[in-house]
């Protein structure tokens, strides 16, 4: 009782209450930033995400009279890869062989096409399915196409003529007969469509199926890629641009806006979780600095409460109680502050993103921050003692 009663003497009610601000504001900061990362992460971590890692398909330009190659040599290639621009590069496989496909449908009649295929690693695929794998002992083939296919044939054909419309789900019931052959041989497989692609425009198939059906039913020979998928560190840098417009390269559908944005979305999200950060090591920063002053205030009282048979760890004690008190405070209405904004704005990002059933939780930010007030409180309390220990010298 009685050091509670020097501790309250020179008390400094505005240095508490300037720690507890900062602190505050600082601590709700980090909080908001990591809350609206955990509910937004599962929308901008799917495949299909403007938020995903932009990539880049380039090809070379068709001359008028296609006197010049269109294919990237291995010398290109390595000089794509040294750009510093450059995170990961990736190449379409093509199919070397004949594919034919009929469908039949009561929705629309029957339909028989030529077609072809071609293949990207899965990392640039922007499509998740679980249906999009294919081995050699299975006789079915997952497809993905454009999702501007299906868009024209809406918009496009079917109004003209006197076609009924279809949606992505009925497109994916529709089963495909298609025949692939070469080497006077041939083969029959059933295909589904399971996913619409936003960033590739073409014709997918698996690249083991393509890899496999090339070397049965494909020429021999290699050929040089036509085609090279780009994934970048930053779409807004400007020597993209630059260093393809020099070796007249093409971009096909250069989403640099998109890029940008996701790009900035990105850094903003960091930036404030940097200044939270900032804020939050000045608020410790102040109450470290107002402790000390009280200890030193109360210098020679503490001195005699030590001659007097007080240890060292009852003298801190007080001091190291205030602290932890008032952090916990800071800690609560952090998180209150938390609260109340994510229900603010997950309904506007469930418009937004046309998800309206987000899965949201405070769980994991409560962890973080439950973290951050055990750290405060383990440096507080470690420095009330060892200012203590330093005034009983």
């Amino acid at each position: 009782m009685l050091m509670w009663k020097l501790l309250r003497k020179n008390l400094s009610i505005p240095q508490l209450a300037g720690y507890v601000f900062a602190g505050f504001v600082g601590l709700s900061i980090i909080l908001f930033g990591i809350q609206f990362y955990a509910d937004t992460l599962p929308l901008y971590s799917s495949n299909d995400s403007f938020l995903n890692p932009d990539f880049l398909v380039i090809n070379k330009k068709v001359s008028m009279l296609s006197l010049s190659s269109t294919t990237f040599d291995e010398k290109d290639v390595a000089d794509i890869k040294k750009q510093p621009f450059v995170k990961k590069t990736g190449f379409f496989t093509s199919s070397k062989f004949g594919i034919r496909t009929t469908v039949s449908s009561s929705s629309f009649g029957g339909f028989y096409t030529e077609m072809f295929f071609e293949s990207v690693p899965d990392d640039f695929i922007d499509v998740q399915s679980e249906d999009w794998i294919w081995s050699e002992e299975q006789n079915y083939i997952p497809i993905i196409i454009p999702r501007t296919y299906l868009t024209l044939y809406n918009f496009g054909f079917a109004q003209t003529q006197g076609l009924p419309q279809i949606s992505e789900n009925i497109v994916e019931k529709i089963k495909l007969n298609v025949t692939i052959y070469g080497k006077q041989k041939s083969k029959n497989f059933d295909a589904r469509i399971v996913g619409f692609s936003d960033k590739l425009n073409t014709i997918l198939a698996p690249e083991s199926f393509l890899l496999w059906a090339n070397s049965q039913f494909g020429s021999e020979s290699t050929s040089n890629p036509s085609r090279i998928l780009i994934e970048t560190y930053n779409p807004s840098d400007p020597l993209i641009a630059k260093y393809f417009g020099e070796k007249n390269y093409e971009i096909a559908d250069y989403r640099g806006n998109t890029g940008k944005a996701a790009y900035f979305l990105r850094l903003v999200i960091i930036t404030v979780l940097l200044i939270g950060l900032i804020i939050t090591l000045l608020a410790i920063s102040l109450m470290l600095l107002s402790i000390s002053l009280l200890i030193y205030k109360n210098k020679e009282k503490l001195e005699n409460l030590i001659l007097l048979g007080y240890s060292r760890a009852t003298v801190a004690k007080p001091y190291q109680i205030l602290g932890l008190t008032l952090t916990v405070v800071i800690f609560i209405l952090a998180f209150i502050v938390v609260v109340i904004m994510q229900k603010f704005y997950i309904g506007k990002i469930a418009i937004l993103f046309d998800n309206p059933e987000i899965e949201t939780t405070t769980l994991f930010t409560f962890t973080v921050g439950f973290a951050i007030l055990f750290v405060i409180c383990a440096i507080n309390a470690l420095w009330i003692r060892k200012k203590v220990n330093e005034t009983a010298k």
